[in-house]
């Protein structure tokens, strides 16, 4: 039975499931070190296993029917901050409505603020999908696993033009 469990797997495209590995093995440490992981949707059945209830609740944060799911959802205690990380294998970037939905996911669980990242595997992958969609947010960022010492913020030009003065 094991062996055709690992079978079964291996045929499986584990790509996305791949991806937030990476984010939680490089990202996370590299560029968000103070914060923890509440909450993993990279798999089938159960959105929320029982680990991850405890944890969200350990946050002071409940994600129902309601919700946008994140691939990841991370939490700085010291500073009562989210963090939300997509992680982009055919569709899921953080957009506008994500940034709406866990904002407010944010304010009613009495946290400081959100952040949002969103996570390609690689280059090719990020500019195929934003020269088609160009639906990354302001104040939102980029990483891309195959480049994994940088992010990218993005920001837009009014913000940027303010910083230069």
């Amino acid at each position: 039975q094991a062996e055709l469990a690992n079978l079964a797997r291996s045929a499986v495209d584990t790509k996305h499931a791949d991806l937030i590995n990476a984010c939680m093995t490089f990202y996370v440490p590299t560029f968000l070190p103070d914060f923890q992981v509440v909450y993993i949707d990279d798999g089938d059945g159960d959105r929320i296993t029982e680990a991850q209830r405890a944890a969200l609740a350990a946050a002071g944060v409940t994600l129902g029917l309601g919700d946008s799911m994140p691939d990841v959802l991370l939490w700085n205690e010291t500073k009562e901050q989210l963090w939300v990380i997509e992680a982009v294998t055919s569709d899921g970037e953080v957009d506008l409505h994500k940034v709406d939905q866990m904002t407010e996911l944010a304010q009613r669980a009495g946290k400081r603020g959100v952040g949002f990242t969103t996570a390609y595997q690689t280059w090719k992958t990020a500019a195929a999908r934003q020269s088609r969609h160009k639906n990354l947010p302001p104040d939102t960022y980029l990483w891309i696993m195959e480049d994994p010492t940088k992010h990218f913020h993005a920001i837009e030009a009014s913000t940027a033009a303010q910083r230069n003065r």
